[in-house]
C-alpha cells in the first residue's frame, strides 16, 4: 500500500487528524469522530480484539491498477 500523508493539528483540548485518502477524525473534549475519506474505504471490525482496520480500498482490490479500482469495484459489488 502507498504511503498516505499524515497531519495533525492541536488547538486547546481539540485535535484533527488526517490521512490523506483515507480518514480525517476529530478529537474533541474526549469524543472522537471519524470521517471516511469516500465510500470505497474499507473497514474491517475484529471484535475479538475490540479493534478495527481501515484500508484505502477494499483488500480484493489491491493488485488491481488504481486506475481500474472503481471499475473493478463496481464488477465485484463492492
Amino acid at each position: 500500500m502507498p504511503q498516505h500523508k499524515v497531519t495533525t493539528e492541536t488547538s486547546g483540548d481539540s485535535t484533527q487528524v488526517t490521512v490523506d485518502g483515507v480518514l480525517w477524525m476529530s478529537i474533541v473534549g474526549g469524543v472522537i469522530t471519524v470521517r471516511l475519506a469516500n465510500d470505497g474505504v474499507h473497514i474491517e471490525r475484529d471484535e475479538s480484539v475490540n479493534g478495527m482496520t481501515i484500508t484505502p480500498y477494499h483488500p480484493r482490490l489491491a493488485y488491481v491498477a488504481p486506475e481500474l479500482r472503481d471499475q473493478m469495484r463496481i464488477e465485484l459489488g463492492l
